[in-house]
């Protein structure tokens, strides 16, 4: 096994490779030279199938490397290609990490790369590129709500290179299989329309929806899930007793050491004593728009997310409403990467507004936690406080939430919550409901082995 390494800092010609692009033809060379390096790449045959796997996991990891180093040391049937979406000192940390074979997108197509401001000529053939692939219009306004400062005709030229890109890699891999992480990210939009067109099956992981966990989806994540799509099948698996006093263990594990799958400020921070205000405190989690399905906003949003919100901001605007009417305290926590990309600056936002605070402190504060498709809900519900969601996720029509699905039920349904808080009821059907997860959907992402839950890793993505 190759070792791992904890630090990677970019050398100065990685460092050079965001300022160097000065021209248009620039930026075409790159794009180019990797749809080229494809056509030089060799892929030797054997009788495996091929499952090709693409993700920015490298660049974040927490845990996904090292799970995916064993899934495929577990399964010597199944040949793995990982086309890692990274640049510069994550090239080499996939080089360094990945123990099967890869390579990586040109720098260009990386996640984590976007050059603000840098406008390219929209030529004739882009236009007609873009105009025979409709597919390609969801990821162009994707992109463009998620980079606003792109320049003009950017966005346009790189969806076209990113679906010539993806189109020559499949030529070249032919995969029986293709694990997406993220299914809402705009190159996985492109990626995931191109494999339904050559019928090539997709699924999709992301962490799961309880810390500690990863997800394997083949129908979608989170509103597109088999649990939120059929609830009621799912509330009929059965589980045995053991497992429920298991799930019990397991949530008083995951409280007790406040886990979260990213790491949390110093408890303690918090500056709002609930006994010194009198009123109910509302918190509101926002989550990535532009990776969660709202955005763009299309009938199988409206079908699999919400029915009726579009953003984060369309939600905190009727709560801020709801929160002056009935003289509630309402406390909003922006998603961190809405706040890294300048989403959140030019929210208008009159009471509290928490970004650098734990969000178990949060919870703890709270008597309603509200949120549209935020998995924070698990954290609270696991806190022992009552949820309302605004949208979709595994959670649906579980029995465990307060359900508000249209803007005349929102104040309703959270005087409910506040009345009734988190109920015993609730309670009863979470565990069961956590018991399900872990046995037959969760992975065991293997960041805690002093104490392992969810399903063990078994080798491939059967």
């Amino acid at each position: 096994m190759k070792k791992n390494v904890v630090e990677f800092i970019p050398t100065k010609e990685e460092e050079q490779e965001y300022l160097a692009y000065k021209t248009e033809q620039d930026f075409i060379n790159n794009l180019e030279s990797g749809i080229n390096d494809l056509d030089r790449m060799e892929i030797a045959r054997d009788n495996r199938k091929i499952v090709l796997i693409s993700g920015a996991m490298v660049a974040f990891d927490k845990g996904t490397i090292q799970y995916l180093n064993q899934m495929v040391d577990n399964d010597g049937e199944t040949r793995y290609i990982l086309l890692s979406e990274v640049t510069a000192e994550n090239r080499r940390k996939t080089r360094e990490c990945i123990n099967f074979e890869y390579l990586c997108t040109p720098h260009l197509l990386a996640k984590e790369m976007f050059v603000s401001c840098f406008p390219i000529t929209i030529s004739k053939e882009i236009k007609e590129y873009i105009s025979e692939r409709g597919y390609l219009c969801r990821a162009i306004e994707n992109l463009h709500g998620r980079h606003r400062n792109a320049g003009k005709g950017y966005v346009e030229a790189w969806v076209c290179y990113a679906d010539r890109y993806i189109q020559r890699l499949l030529d070249k891999v032919h995969p029986q299989k293709v694990v997406l992480w993220n299914e809402f990210y705009a190159f996985h939009m492109i990626f995931d329309h191109i494999c339904a067109a050559r019928k090539i099956p997709v699924m999709y992981m992301e962490f799961g929806c309880i810390p500690g966990t990863l997800s394997l989806e083949s129908l979608g994540q989170q509103g597109e899930s088999y649990i939120a799509r059929h609830p009621w099948r799912f509330r009929t698996l059965p589980v045995r007793r053991e497992e429920i006093r298991f799930a019990e263990t397991v949530k008083q594990y995951i409280v007790e050491r406040r886990l979260n799958r990213n790491k949390q400020p110093e408890y303690g921070r918090l500056n709002i004593r609930k006994e010194e205000i009198g009123k109910p405190i509302i918190v509101y989690f926002g989550q990535n728009d532009y990776e969660s399905g709202l955005a763009p906003y299309t009938e199988k949003s409206r079908k699999y997310h919400s029915p009726f919100l579009k953003s984060t901001q369309e939600g905190l605007e009727i709560l801020q409403n709801l929160a002056e009417k009935n003289d509630w305290i309402l406390i909003y926590k922006p998603h961190p990467i809405m706040q890294n990309l300048g989403m959140d600056e030019d929210v208008s936002f009159q009471d509290i507004r928490m970004n650098d605070i734990n969000i178990h402190e949060l919870i703890d504060c709270a008597d309603v936690v509200v949120t549209i498709l935020s998995q924070s809900a698990y954290e609270a519900i696991m806190r022992d406080k009552p949820v309302v969601m605004l949208g979709y996720t595994e959670l649906h029509k579980s029995g465990i939430i307060y359900e508000a699905y249209s803007q005349q039920k929102v104040e309703k349904i959270l005087k409910q919550a506040i009345k009734k808080g988190y109920t015993k009821r609730q309670r009863k059907r979470f565990i069961r409901h956590i018991a399900r997860l872990l046995k037959y959907c969760l992975l065991d992402d293997q960041t805690h082995p002093e104490f392992p839950y969810g399903k063990e890793i078994a080798g491939g993505t059967q």
